[in-house]
């Protein structure tokens, strides 16, 4: 398939975080992909196990700090490719962009719900809607950080075209397969 305007040169960022299996911690993971969904690089941080002190005293923005400053920073760091937009799973990720040189998009189901209470300040930024080009994929809610609104348009413009080959939230069940699989290989992982 053809896609005009160089979009076969972009790459994609995907940062989530996820509970280990015991549900005692989480790992954070990041899939670069080209604009195929081929893996360029996978990463992911070995489980952050908050003790129950830490949840009590972190409370709401004990996920919102792990994902951002302990796992996301880290990852982004510690990458070799770095991709021309980076899509988080997750509400509270979208701070990630603060320390980030390209457009961070959160990227969800139209419809679903959005749990503000683990966003900085219960801020959203600009919104946009993208339709699938097809009916096997659902439309799909893209927002920017509320700081970074010029992000919307240049992600939203990529991600219209990669949408024709790629659902934007695919590659995010692929890397909670790829923690499954470590899970079953590592016990460490679990």
């Amino acid at each position: 398939m053809n896609i005009k305007g160089g979009y076969e040169e972009h790459l994609l960022g995907f940062l989530s975080l996820y509970e280990t299996t015991s549900n005692d911690g989480y790992i954070g993971s990041l899939l670069i992909t080209d604009f195929q969904g081929i893996p360029q690089e996978f990463r992911c941080t070995h489980p952050i196990k908050p003790t129950a002190v830490q949840k009590v005293l972190y409370g709401d923005s004990l996920e919102p700090f792990i994902g951002v400053n302990l796992c996301g920073s880290s990852l982004l760091k510690s990458t070799q490719t770095v991709p021309s937009i980076l899509i988080v799973d997750k509400n509270y990720l979208i701070d990630i962009r603060k320390i980030t040189t390209f457009p961070v998009i959160y990227v969800r189901k139209a419809g679903e719900t959005i749990d503000l209470s683990l966003s900085e300040g219960n801020k959203i930024g600009k919104r946009d809607r993208i339709d699938p080009p097809n009916s096997k994929s659902h439309p799909l809610i893209i927002i920017s950080h509320p700081d970074f609104s010029d992000d919307l348009s240049v992600a939203k413009k990529i991600l219209e075209k990669i949408f024709i080959i790629l659902d934007p939230l695919e590659p995010f069940h692929r890397m909670l397969k790829a923690i499954e699989v470590l899970g079953k290989q590592d016990k460490i992982f679990k």
